[in-house]
C-alpha cells in the first residue's frame, strides 16, 4: 500500500512540473474537492485553504464539526503529501518556482489550544515551513503557514519567532498592533460591496475597492475578499484592481481564465 502511495505521489509531482503557478489563485475550502491538495496543485494554485478542528488531540480537516472521528488529519491530507512533492521537486512545491505556497489554515476551535497542537505537528516538517519574526521572514522555505478564523494573534505577537502569520480582518487595517503579525487582510465581499458581477462595477464601489487595496499595499500587506461572486467578470475586476488573492472554488475554470484569457 505504501509503495502504491509513493508511486502515485511521484506521478503527481511529475505532472506538477508542467504546471504554470497562479500567483493570485486562492483555493477556497480546498478540502471539499474530490482530491484535496492535488486538484489545487494541478491547477497551479499558490494559496490553499484548510479548515481544521482540534479533536481528540488531532487537527481534523473538515468544514463542519460532524463525523470528525472519520475525517483525515492535516498530516494525512496536506503535510505528508506536500512534503513528498517538495522533496521530488528539488525543494519547491512547483519545480523551478521558488515562491512559496501558502497553506491558509482556518482554526474552527479555540485559538490557543489549536495553535499549540499545530506547532507540535509542524516540528516534524521544519525543513519546509517558513519562519518569521513578526511579519518579516527569517527563513524562507517552501510553505508559508497563514492562520485565519480563531487566530492566535496575541500568542504569535509574544513570540520571538514563529512558524505562522495571521490573516486579519480588513476592518483592522488601522490597528498597527495587528500589523506586527499579519501578512494578509481578508473580509467577506458583501461587507463592502453590493455588486454581484453583472455588468460593470459602479464607480463608487470601484473607488472603494481601489482605496482598500491601496491601503493594504501601503502597509505592505496582501488583501483578499471571500464570498465573492465566483465568475470571470469579478475575477477580472479584482485582478485589474491589484487584489492579491482571488478566492475561488472553480479551480479549473479560474486557471483557464487566467492563463488563456486574462494574461494574454
Amino acid at each position: 500500500m505504501k509503495r502504491l502511495l509513493f508511486i502515485w505521489l511521484l506521478l503527481q509531482s511529475c505532472c506538477l512540473a508542467q504546471v504554470i503557478p497562479l500567483s493570485h489563485g486562492h483555493a477556497h475550502n480546498d478540502y471539499v474537492h474530490t482530491r484535496p491538495l492535488f486538484e489545487a496543485l494541478e491547477n497551479g494554485f499558490t494559496s490553499i485553504e484548510i479548515d481544521v478542528y482540534l479533536h481528540q488531540g488531532e487537527l481534523k480537516v473538515a468544514h463542519l464539526p460532524f463525523g470528525l472521528d472519520k475525517k483525515k488529519n492535516i498530516q494525512q491530507l496536506y503535510l505528508d503529501p506536500i512534503k513528498k512533492v517538495i522533496e521530488q521537486n528539488g525543494g519547491n512545491v512547483y519545480k523551478g518556482f521558488v515562491t512559496p505556497v501558502i497553506f491558509m489554515i482556518d482554526f474552527k476551535t479555540g485559538s490557543s489550544e489549536t495553535y499549540n497542537r499545530l506547532k507540535e505537528i509542524l516540528k516534524n516538517y521544519e525543513s519546509m515551513i517558513t519562519v518569521y519574526k513578526g511579519d518579516s521572514v527569517i527563513h524562507q522555505r517552501a510553505i508559508n503557514i497563514l492562520i485565519t478564523g480563531n487566530s492566535p494573534l496575541n500568542p504569535v505577537l509574544k513570540e520571538d519567532s514563529s512558524v505562522v502569520t495571521i490573516d486579519g480582518n480588513i476592518n483592522d487595517m488601522n490597528n498597527t498592533a495587528v500589523d506586527k503579525a499579519t501578512t494578509r487582510y481578508s473580509s467577506a465581499w458583501e461587507n463592502y460591496f453590493s455588486w454581484t458581477g453583472n455588468g460593470i462595477i459602479s464607480a463608487t464601489e470601484k473607488a472603494k475597492l481601489d482605496s482598500l487595496v491601496a491601503k493594504a499595499h501601503e502597509k505592505k500587506k496582501q488583501i483578499r475578499f471571500y464570498h465573492i461572486p465566483d465568475k470571470p467578470n469579478v475575477w477580472r475586476t479584482l485582478l485589474d484592481a491589484k487584489v492579491d488573492w482571488i478566492n475561488t472554488n472553480k479551480l479549473n475554470a479560474y486557471r483557464m481564465f487566467y492563463n488563456n484569457d486574462y494574461i494574454k
